[in-house]
């Protein structure tokens, strides 16, 4: 029996198809996504559930937002990089889980992609919205361990005996956020190739001049 390949074909997937894995992070976080919603409408429309089924959900929304956010932080700071002097070192973010910690440089590539932070709903209007959000995150997932292990490294609880979370208010509260930093990467790679193709047809222009 193969674990990872067998015939037919339907059920595979493929990983790292174009060669360049950071390009697929808004992948990975879609997918997260949409496997977070399915498990929660699925929770949301049953009568009954065991508290277990809850923990998977709240991973995967978590998971997305950062993956999203490490998506937008990746091709937003090359697409800074390009058009002005500013840089983002966007490499040790990989390291990283806080969400906090990625707030500065989000708010840099906002400015540069002339965005407001007004999501187009209540409670998300502005960057200090978007800052609390990622700090009431943080507060009881502060670095993607509580929703994926009982304990942490040193075997102490991620979260206080008898913690309650609502899971299905925890999706409802977060789709809209995620859909709208989905459409932030797609939006930042739309603006980051265009800038590219200009530049090269720039430097096109001016090597055909200089011959």
């Amino acid at each position: 029996m193969a674990l990872f390949q067998a015939d037919p074909h339907h059920g595979n997937v493929v990983f790292n198809f174009r060669g360049q894995p950071l390009k697929d992070l808004s992948a990975f976080a879609q997918g997260y996504h949409l496997a977070g919603r399915a498990l929660a409408q699925r929770m949301s429309n049953s009568s009954g559930y065991a508290d277990y089924e809850g923990y998977p959900i709240l991973f995967l929304y978590r998971h997305a937002l950062e993956l999203y956010i490490k998506a937008i932080i990746y091709t937003g700071a090359k697409y800074v990089g390009l058009i002005s002097d500013n840089k983002i070192d966007y490499e040790h973010f990989f390291r990283r889980h806080r969400l906090s910690k990625f707030l500065p440089a989000l708010e840099v590539i906002w400015k540069h992609m002339n965005w407001d932070w007004d999501f187009g709903f209540d409670g998300m209007t502005n960057f200090e919205d978007f800052a609390n959000f990622i700090t009431e995150v943080e507060s009881v997932d502060p670095d993607s361990f509580s929703f994926r292990y009982p304990v942490m490294t040193n075997l102490k609880s991620t979260l206080p005996h008898h913690f309650v979370v609502n899971v299905i208010s925890y999706a409802r509260e977060m789709e809209p956020i995620l859909d709208c930093l989905s459409g932030a990467v797609t939006g930042i790679d739309h603006d980051w190739q265009n800038a590219c193709e200009i530049i090269y047809e720039a430097e096109q222009i001016i090597r055909d001049a200089l011959e």
